[in-house]
């Protein structure tokens, strides 16, 4: 390990991997194709106020065309090991600096619409330089007109980074690279029933083969049907089947609680209406079982729920709320499966046609189910973590950009080694040629 030595060996911890959606820089699915342009115009707002986030999420995207904006970021981060305090001496602050090229397309070919949003970068730490590795993050979306109401809605997410050290039960430069793949076909009519179809496949692949167990695949599969009426909204009924595996599970892990993985069904009613310019929501309940392989690990049967909306009190101020209840597949984590309660709250208001600030606040509780005791024998049950966050953005020049993004972060646990605090700040530069 590059720098000074720790006192003490770091425990598992764990965040909310890019499966679960955390999360940062999700492009929301829109209720119509409307709706669905409006979401894609969210996008830097949704991303921007989210210190690591890519630079692309302060980039427009345009309306079509392309955008290449090269941009450097300097993170001062003031425990980058996500120690606890109590438990850990010497030195966990670190600066990294993140050369990135930040790209940004759109392109209607006739009928059918292609978005994507993406960034290139690589990351130098100052202190602790085996943790430098490639930080790639790309997010596409396409519209495909089938019929003259019918869309197909695929959409792909890649995120190349360096492990949160949160997540992980040691400090070591492990990259973990995840690719997330769905396709949606629905129908936007304005009167009547429709059917709904979704599909998806995501996989995380960890660098360094001692965390190789740590992988993850999760297949899912959606089915449902929809009325939709203008004056009501659209509302759905869907059934859900998702595959949470350990691909890299193996007998000499079996006595660890940990199975190779576990099937989760949904079931439930699904709600969204824009009600007027200035608002648009969504809303789900419905009731989730999820079964693991494995009879020493506990199944889960509860309540799930999503909820979000989108408030624009004025022209320039916006306000996006977001809250959910699920059971989730994560890498990193060391749980067979997670069940995730979330909730966040953003602005972003536009001072002048050169500024802007942005806010938010954010709260995970995760209960974990079958832990996979291989980085530390203590269990940690569950844990809470609080995310408080704050940005301003100004236009120096017509093509060159600044921005500065502060951001406190802490978790409880009920285990003192899983507990931690941390303050950072990032200043980034960027210029659109």
């Amino acid at each position: 390990m590059v720098g000074r030595k720790l006192s003490h060996e770091p425990a598992t911890r764990a965040r909310q991997s890019p499966a679960a959606g955390s999360h940062c820089c999700k492009i929301q699915p829109g209720g119509s194709r409307k709706m669905t342009r409006l979401h894609y115009a969210r996008l830097p707002l949704a991303c921007s106020i989210i210190l690591g986030c890519p630079a692309f999420a302060q980039v427009e995207v345009p309306p079509d065309g392309l955008t290449v904006a090269p941009t450097v970021r300097m993170l001062y981060d003031d425990n980058v090991l996500r120690q606890s305090d109590d438990l850990v001496s010497g030195d966990k602050d670190d600066i990294r600096i993140t050369p990135a090229l930040d790209v940004t397309f759109r392109k209607n070919l006739g009928v059918h619409q292609v978005t994507v949003v993406g960034s290139l970068g690589y990351d130098f730490h100052q202190r602790y330089s085996n943790l430098d590795q490639e930080r790639v993050t790309l997010t596409a979306k396409g519209d495909v007109k089938v019929s003259a109401l019918c869309y197909l809605r695929p959409s792909a997410r890649l995120n190349f980074a360096q492990a949160d050290l949160a997540d992980q039960g040691m400090i070591v430069g492990n990259s973990e690279r995840t690719q997330d793949y769905a396709v949606t076909a629905e129908c936007d009519k304005p009167y009547g029933y429709y059917p709904v179809i979704k599909l998806g496949y995501l996989q995380t692949n960890n660098s360094v083969d001692s965390r190789r167990p740590f992988d993850i695949r999760t297949r899912s599969a959606g089915i449902g049907i929809a009325y939709s009426k203008a004056s009501l909204g659209d509302i759905r009924l869907m059934f859900n089947v998702e595959a949470f595996r350990r691909p890299h599970w193996s007998g000499e892990t079996s006595e660890l609680r940990m199975s190779r993985g576990a099937d989760n069904y949904r079931v439930g009613i699904e709600f969204k209406r824009a009600v007027a310019p200035r608002l648009s929501w969504s809303a789900g309940i419905g009731y989730i079982h999820t079964k693991a392989r494995d009879e020493r690990v506990d199944d889960y049967s509860g309540l799930g729920y999503h909820a979000g909306a989108v408030y624009r009190p004025s022209p320039r101020t916006s306000l996006v709320f977001d809250g959910s209840r699920s059971t989730s597949n994560q890498s990193n984590t060391g749980a067979t499966y997670i069940v995730l309660t979330n909730f966040s709250l953003r602005g972003n208001t536009t001072l002048s046609s050169r500024s802007s600030i942005q806010a938010g606040a954010s709260y995970a509780r995760r209960q974990f189910k079958g832990e996979l005791l291989i980085d530390t024998d203590m269990m940690r049950g569950t844990d809470e973590t609080i995310a408080l966050n704050a940005g301003y953005r100004f236009a120096l020049r017509s093509r060159l950009t600044a921005g500065v993004d502060v951001r406190h972060e802490w978790r409880e646990s009920a285990v003192e080694r899983y507990r931690y605090k941390s303050t950072s700040m990032m200043l980034s530069l960027g210029l659109t040629l």
